[in-house]
């Protein structure tokens, strides 16, 4: 018996609320009774397009994805249900067989399949990020059966695979919400369609980092990226792990350095929305508990204050501290860093001073340097 990873997906409609709001939070985990009937539209609709799926089991978890949920490393929820499909009895007599896995008193039986708004214990309500949800699905079917069916649903499905209303109605009665489309597309259209979602946001440069932590985890692989940026992929840790330069190393314009950070805070957050772990090597001082970066610069004449170092066009790169005519220049790693270093000030009473020109460099330009 071999599995076929498939994604079921939903374009989502808001409705807005007579103040205007629009209700972003819908139920995100089916009861058994809704993820049964959701599963049995959804082999109907498989059926249509690939008459060979009868012949094995559809398994349907009944969570609810966003993309970026669905997409991690060693994909957890086709995981959880190849494990379950192992234990599953399979005719090979009566085809169209379904095993649709739903919550009980709103727990799934494997968290794999819970989406990450109702892990720890949060609500089963989430507010979501976008306007695509998304059903893991698999197909177990015998050896002689997987390799065309394989390839039909490879060749045809993404192309042909909407969903029909009875698979559509299943899902709003399920979740509150309305659809504009439903596409049925295998795991590999899945993850091509993201990326060009990323490339649409300008961030296509940064995607085969995590397309290689989804497809090819095991390896380990180097990347070369706008900045320029270096980033590479530890298999045996799963990380990625990323060299941090602060503008004092970087040796080079302030223009370039803005455009090097740009590229570190994009991968950076792409990778932390795909639950890919990260790390930076630096020669520097990491503050784990403010998430930033500290480079002790040494004595200074200049008297105690905080510098905010904002580029014009990029946004803030870092805050410079003197204290006891010390400078340290503090870098966050990402926006919780720049939350928790603003928090950090405010409780000590510092007040950032921003430059004229948004930063303060020395005469020779190779080092940031504070407001007197």
């Amino acid at each position: 018996m071999n599995n076929i990873r498939l994604v079921a997906t939903f374009e989502v409609e808001f409705e807005h609320e007579d103040n205007g709001r629009t209700d972003r939070s819908p139920n995100r985990i089916l009861s058994r009774a809704q993820c049964a009937a959701l599963a049995d539209a959804l082999a109907q609709d498989l059926v249509r397009q690939a008459e060979l799926a009868s012949s094995g089991l559809l398994i349907v978890g009944g969570g609810l994805f966003e993309p970026a949920e669905l997409l991690r490393p060693g994909l957890p929820a086709w995981a959880a249900l190849d494990k379950f499909s192992e234990n599953a009895p399979i005719s090979t007599e009566d085809g169209g067989q379904i095993l649709a896995i739903g919550a009980h008193e709103g727990k799934m039986p494997d968290s794999r399949l819970t989406p990450e708004c109702a892990t720890n214990g949060a609500s089963n309500d989430s507010a979501l990020g976008g306007q695509l949800l998304a059903l893991p699905l698999v197909i177990r079917c015998p050896q002689a059966a997987h390799t065309i069916l394989s390839e039909q649903l490879e060749s045809t499905l993404f192309e042909s695979g909407g969903l029909h209303p009875p698979a559509r109605a299943s899902f709003s009665e399920a979740t509150g919400l309305a659809t504009g489309h439903g596409q049925l597309m295998t795991l590999n259209d899945f993850i091509a369609l993201t990326h060009v979602q990323m490339d649409t946001a300008g961030l296509g440069a940064f995607w085969p980092v995590v397309e290689h932590a989804l497809v090819r985890g095991d390896e380990n692989n180097s990347f070369e990226m706008p900045g320029p940026l270096s980033a590479t992929w530890q298999a045996d840790s799963e990380t990625v792990t990323m060299a941090f330069q602060t503008y004092d190393d970087f040796a080079d314009s302030l223009e370039n350095y803005a455009l090097w950070m740009r590229a570190f805070r994009s991968l950076s957050a792409l990778l932390a929305l795909h639950g890919i772990r990260s790390e930076i090597q630096t020669s520097h001082t990491v503050d784990e508990q403010r998430q930033s970066l500290v480079e002790t610069i040494g004595p200074v004449s200049s008297n105690s204050g905080l510098t905010e170092q904002v580029h014009p066009d990029f946004g803030l790169l870092c805050w410079t501290l003197i204290e006891d005519h010390n400078q340290f220049n503090l870098y966050p790693l990402n926006s919780q860093g720049v939350a928790l270093l603003q928090a950090d000030f405010a409780a000590r009473g510092l007040s950032a001073k921003r430059p004229d020109d948004g930063v303060r460099l020395t005469s020779e330009g190779g080092s940031l340097q504070a407001v007197g």
